[in-house]
């Protein structure tokens, strides 16, 4: 969504390298990625794990009953504007039984990437929300009726919303300040109908010393950060 960032991570030291830039149009982006490959020799060594994450709002759910392969490019343009010339992708979330569907730069993915990057795992960064979630969910006892969980990036978020354990939307909204962020949230909140008394929010992507939790405090105390080296906190660091 703004550009590509590499990160690296050596578990064994904990320690980790990350180079990005800015978002470009798609011949300057496949540029500067052959320039980092070829300036820094640590990104052409062998990999245990190689992901690829694709970060933007082109993207989703599909339940698994109502998808099939070859209409997949329909099933997203009735929900995203996409282009004639758009390549669709998709990733299996187990927890949900769905599909997201997403539109991946499949002129950098397909020529370059994986040419460079032979064993490559492509995602979308809103199924490795999902999958986040699954993990939380799993390690929490005390389940509320309602639970919001939000994957906060520097001027954009994601937010889903579970009632009694069943996901009742998604959805990704860009902000520009805090008045925006909290519109955002408490728009879909009141959608819902979630009782604050009733509800637990789950934050990801930030340590939890920021204006907009600290907005959120004031209506709901009930709140989870959980920390960890997630996509939205590996872009926080550049």
């Amino acid at each position: 969504m703004y550009g590509l960032s590499f990160m690296i991570r050596n578990a064994h030291q904990k320690k980790f390298f990350e180079y990005a830039f800015t978002f470009a149009n798609p011949a300057i982006l496949q540029q500067k990625a052959k320039e980092i490959l070829a300036e820094r020799p640590v990104l052409q060594e062998d990999f245990e794990q190689i992901n690829l994450i694709y970060h933007n709002r082109l993207n989703a759910l599909v339940p698994a009953d109502f998808f099939e392969p070859e209409l997949a490019k329909d099933l997203l343009s009735q929900q995203v504007r996409i282009q004639e010339n758009d390549f669709v992708n998709y990733n299996f979330i187990e927890s949900l039984q769905a599909y997201n569907l997403y539109v991946p730069y499949h002129y950098v993915e397909e020529p370059f990437l994986k040419k460079n990057f032979k064993s490559l795992m492509v995602k979308h960064s809103a199924t490795e929300f999902f999958e986040s979630i699954s993990v939380i969910k799993s390690q929490t006892q005390d389940l509320p009726v309602f639970e919001v969980f939000l994957n906060i990036f520097p001027g954009d978020f994601q937010i889903a919303v579970y009632q009694n354990e069943k996901l009742q939307a998604y959805n990704h909204f860009e902000y520009a300040n805090t008045d925006e962020f909290l519109y955002y949230l408490f728009f879909m909140i009141e959608t819902l109908e979630v009782k604050p008394h009733q509800s637990r929010l789950y934050i990801l992507g930030t340590d939890g010393q920021n204006e907009i939790l600290e907005q959120i405090r004031l209506f709901n105390h009930n709140i989870k950060v959980i920390t960890g080296l997630n996509p939205s906190q590996i872009y926080n660091h550049f």
